[in-house]
């Protein structure tokens, strides 16, 4: 089981360091209707982790993946994509980062983040964990690794749990961090979230590049 863990550890750590989604997350902290907007923006980030890993990890046992050899192919294939896929995704951020002295280019939701409700937080929080390219990319590479490791269930919902702990620990420690003590941390926070929008650029392509390698050298292993 440790093995695997170590396998996946890559990949929640790739989710665990979302640019974007840690700014919305402490412009929501810090925001008037912070508590309520961020806890139900922590409740979607969560939802948004966990559904792409066990979905794939259920469907990995479907795979024809039992070569006499533990060789797997097919998963390997699929890693090897999605390693050549953060690569181009890689070279599409550098391309539109936002030259030297020019203020960089946000997500249009970014405006409406001081008055999101709930609801709004959650639909956000899911859309950001799951939905976005690189998140998404790596909850699939996250599921064919548990999914194609032959544990029994116990320890197919152990080593989930640690990836998902792992993934959202940054949001949590934000969140709740920053609610609980948001006075004190108010300043670091928004110093925080400025760094993040001006570099969220430059973030993503030194983690596209390494995630990329990364699956990249385990699409080879599996084979």
């Amino acid at each position: 089981m440790g093995s695997i863990i170590g396998d996946i550890l890559t990949s929640a750590l790739g989710i665990a360091l979302s640019p974007i989604a840690l700014f919305a997350a402490i412009t929501l902290v810090v925001s008037p209707r912070g508590n309520a907007a961020s806890l139900g923006f922590l409740g979607g980030w969560l939802l948004g982790v966990i559904v792409p890993v066990v979905v794939i990890s259920t469907l990995t046992g479907l795979l024809p993946e039992s070569s006499p050899d533990s060789s797997r192919p097919v998963a390997g294939t699929i890693l090897l994509l999605l390693g050549v896929l953060f690569l181009y995704l890689a070279v599409g951020e550098w391309r539109i980062r936002p030259l030297p002295g020019r203020a960089p280019v946000l997500p249009r939701w970014v405006a409406a983040l001081d008055s999101m409700t709930v609801t709004h937080g959650l639909a956000l929080g899911f859309g950001l964990g799951a939905a976005s390219p690189k998140n998404l990319t790596l909850g699939v590479a996250a599921g064919l690794t548990i999914g194609g490791a032959n544990f029994l269930l116990r320890e197919v919902i152990v080593v989930i749990l640690v990836f998902v702990v792992i993934a959202v620990s940054s949001m949590l420690v934000v969140v709740v961090g920053g609610m609980l003590g948001v006075d004190v941390w108010r300043r670091p926070l928004v110093e925080l979230r400025d760094w993040l929008g001006r570099n969220s650029a430059t973030i993503q392509v030194v983690l596209f590049l390494v995630l990329g390698t990364a699956l990249i050298g385990a699409g080879i292993s599996a084979y």
